[in-house]
């Protein structure tokens, strides 16, 4: 049997080892310099050329030089030249690069492990084997470093100006570590406290580029809710309950009234957002002036079957068997597995449906865009997108027994609904019941003509007008 030394890692990297067997030689080529080592059965290791020897060789030869300047490069990138020089607001070609870096550290892993297999069932040369570890160990630690700046230095772009406030913050709330965005002119205005769609969904990047006008005479604050994106971390997604929401949102809501010296804060939803918002309100009134609801969610099941149906009428119409088979097979709302699966095979064609009006108006920036802006490390990225998956896939069942019809009746703040007429999403027949019967010291429900489920991307300049006038007349 071979007996072994245990070699240092680096000196393996570094330098040429033979190894006898009795009937084969595995040579390991040298990564970087030509320093030979050999050892044989019994025999401990001769070193023919000292490691100080060949010191300023292993430093100074090309790839060294390349990996260090690289290294270097990234580095200065993220901790100066992105916020201060450049003042990137979107990060694609950063992505770009690290997808690069991702695959071809992959790839070689994959060629590494199979060609090293193949030397060693074939007792063949590992050269190939040892040069596509060489890139691992090249390409895999900046795609590492990458990741752990990214997150690190992840900013929202300055706002000019004395006693503006652009900040990306982590709050503890309720024991558990929680991101907001707050971004304002001057930081004594009043707050506007917005909440994101999903559940798990995440608009850092976007409500900053559709809420820019709002800035000047208000600080609009985007909480990034548990279980979305850089809130991913705060709870496991499972453990997720419609009053850690609750009460995450009044911790919010109060600390940004005792933060910015404010007796009381506004309002505004989306979506998912809309129906959480009108409940934080009928839970804590004191902490809000209005309410602004769009794309407002009502009955969650209700609207699930409507829409199921709608999509399953229209397939059959025009005679798309696939999908008629797939959602016949998967049948109607509720469900209890394979939620978002289950849930998107209908919303996607819903969407579709909704295009086909040829009346929305296009929009600037999506909310697929979202994840390119700065606000987001590359971790985040990722997490934008599984965190929407995975949280909406094992809290969204548990939305399936609220209507808001019998749970929030009455409020005592006024309350706006800013709703698109083309919102399939959100049935209109559903908002203007419960519109109807809703109780409030004011109450206004209002259309957007050229919009679907988000008119404050696709009708943003009015929608903004309109959101400063209520705001002012409820203060």
């Amino acid at each position: 049997m071979v007996k072994l030394k245990a070699i240092p890692l680096l000196e393996i990297l570094n330098n040429k080892i033979t190894i006898y067997n009795d009937n084969t030689a595995y040579k390991l080529n040298s990564i970087i310099t030509s320093t030979s080592f050999s050892f044989s059965k019994g025999r401990k290791l001769n070193m023919f050329d000292s490691i100080e020897g060949k010191l300023l060789n292993k430093f100074f030869t090309p790839m060294i030089i390349s990996w260090v300047s690289l290294l270097t490069l990234i580095f200065l990138y993220y901790l100066f030249l992105r916020k201060c020089v450049f003042r990137l607001e979107d990060t694609r070609v950063e992505v770009a690069v690290a997808g690069i870096l991702l695959i071809v550290t992959i790839g070689a892993l994959a060629l590494f492990l199979l060609s090293f297999i193949f030397a060693f069932v074939f007792h063949c040369s590992t050269n190939f084997a040892l040069s596509a570890f060489r890139l691992v160990l090249f390409f895999g630690p900046l795609l590492v470093l990458m990741v752990v700046l990214s997150q690190l230095t992840a900013y929202t772009p300055a706002i000019d100006g004395v006693g503006s406030i652009a900040e990306l913050r982590k709050i503890e709330v309720n024991g558990r570590n929680e991101w907001l965005l707050i971004r304002g002119e001057d930081r004594t205005k009043p707050i506007i406290l917005f909440l994101a769609g999903g559940p798990g969904g995440s608009h850092l990047a976007t409500a900053r580029y559709y809420f820019k006008e709002l800035e000047s005479e208000y600080v609009v604050v985007t909480w990034e809710q548990p279980g979305a994106a850089k809130s991913l971390s705060a709870i496991d997604p499972a453990d997720m309950t419609l009053d850690i929401y609750l009460d995450d949102g009044a911790a919010v809501a109060k600390y940004l009234c005792q933060e910015f010296g404010q007796a009381k804060i506004y309002l505004m939803g989306e979506s998912w957002g809309s129906a959480l918002g009108l409940m934080m309100v009928n839970q804590h009134p004191e902490f809000y002036y209005s309410f602004i609801g769009t794309g407002q969610m009502v009955d969650f099941l209700e609207t699930e079957l409507i829409d199921y149906q709608f999509v399953l009428d229209d397939a059959i119409k025009s005679g798309n068997k696939t999908l008629v088979n797939k959602l016949e097979k998967q049948g109607p709302p509720p469900y209890r597995s394979e939620v978002a699966s289950k849930t998107i095979a209908y919303l996607f064609h819903l969407n579709g449906i909704i295009e086909r009006t040829g009346k929305l108006n296009s929009v600037p920036f999506s909310t697929m865009d979202g994840p390119f802006g700065v606000e987001y490390g590359l971790l985040d990225k990722v997490n934008f997108f599984w965190g929407l998956l995975r949280t909406f896939d094992t809290f969204y069942e548990k939305l399936y027994f609220i209507d808001l019809r019998e749970r929030c009746p009455e409020l005592e703040v006024p309350v706006y609904v800013f709703q698109g007429r083309y919102d399939y999403n959100a049935p209109a027949q559903l908002v203007e019941e419960y519109m109807d019967k809703l109780k409030a010291p004011e109450k206004s429900l209002i259309y957007f003509e050229h919009s679907g489920h988000n008119p404050w991307q696709t009708e943003n300049t009015l929608f903004l007008q309109r959101a400063i006038k209520v705001f002012r007349n409820s203060q």
